[in-house]
C-alpha cells in the first residue's frame, strides 16, 4: 500500500467513538483551549481494564507559519511548558474518575494543514507533545520546501523499520518508536506521501507503508 492520504484514511481500523463524558472533562478542555487558543473536541474510543483512551482534536484559526511564530514567542502551545502539563491534566482526570487516561490520537487542524499524532506507547503523546511542536518549529523550512509549499497533512510518526524495509526485505522487527525520526507529508504537488527524515533534515521519495496503531 502506498502512502496516499486517501488510502491511509480508508485503511484505518473501524472504531466506535463518542463525546468524552467524565468528571472534570470540562476543566480539562478549558485548560487546553486556554493554552492553544483553539476550539477543542475530546472523544473517547474505548475503556478497557479501567483505562480510557482519548481522541483530542484542535481547531485553530492560524496558518502553520503563524502557529510557529506564536509558539516561538511562547504565546501558543505552551501547554507542556507550564505547571498545567498535559500529563498533569490527565492525572487530574484520573483522580476525579478513578481510572487511568491516555491520549490515543492528537490532531491539530490549522488553516492550511492538519498535524496528526498517533499514540506510540503509553503516555507517548503527553510525554513528547512539546518536543513535536519544537520539531515543527525547527524543521519548518524543510517541511514547507523552503516556505514554497505547505503540506496539507503531516503524520507523526512513521516507524524506522518501514524505512529500512525498503532497502532490506529481511527486516522484521519494529524499530525504535519515537516522534523524532520520520514523518509523512502530503503535498498537493505530490502523488504519494513524502517521508521526511528529521535526523538528516531531508526528504525520502519512496513507496512506504504506514504503521497504524
Amino acid at each position: 500500500m502506498s502512502l496516499k492520504s486517501e488510502n491511509y484514511g480508508n485503511n484505518l481500523p473501524s472504531r466506535s467513538i463518542r463525546n468524552a463524558s467524565f468528571n472534570g472533562i470540562s476543566g480539562f478542555i478549558d485548560n487546553l483551549e486556554k493554552h492553544f487558543f483553539s476550539q477543542i473536541s475530546v472523544w473517547t474510543n474505548t475503556i478497557i481494564d479501567d483505562k480510557a483512551k482519548l481522541i483530542i482534536e484542535i481547531e485553530c484559526n492560524l496558518s502553520l507559519i503563524d502557529m510557529i511564530i506564536h509558539s516561538y514567542k511562547g504565546t501558543w502551545g505552551t501547554f507542556n511548558q507550564t505547571k498545567y502539563s498535559l500529563s498533569e491534566e490527565l492525572d487530574q482526570l484520573e483522580e476525579y474518575n478513578g481510572i487511568s487516561f491516555d491520549v490515543e490520537e492528537f490532531t491539530i487542524n490549522l488553516k492550511d494543514t492538519s498535524i496528526i499524532i498517533d499514540k506510540l506507547y503509553d503516555q507517548s503523546i503527553a510525554d513528547q507533545l512539546n518536543g513535536i511542536l519544537n520539531n515543527l518549529e525547527k524543521h519548518f523550512l524543510q517541511l514547507t520546501k523552503g516556505n514554497v509549499e505547505v503540506p496539507y497533512e503531516i503524520f507523526v510518526a512513521v516507524f524506522e523499520d518501514e524505512i529500512m524495509a525498503t532497502k532490506n526485505s529481511n527486516v522484521k522487527n519494529k524499530g525504535t518508536q519515537n516522534y523524532s525520526s520520520y514523518w509523512a507529508l502530503y503535498f498537493e504537488s505530490e502523488k504519494d506521501a513524502v517521508i521526511y527524515d528529521l535526523k538528516n533534515a531531508r526528504f525520502i521519495y519512496e513507496d512506504l507503508h504506514m504503521i497504524n496503531q
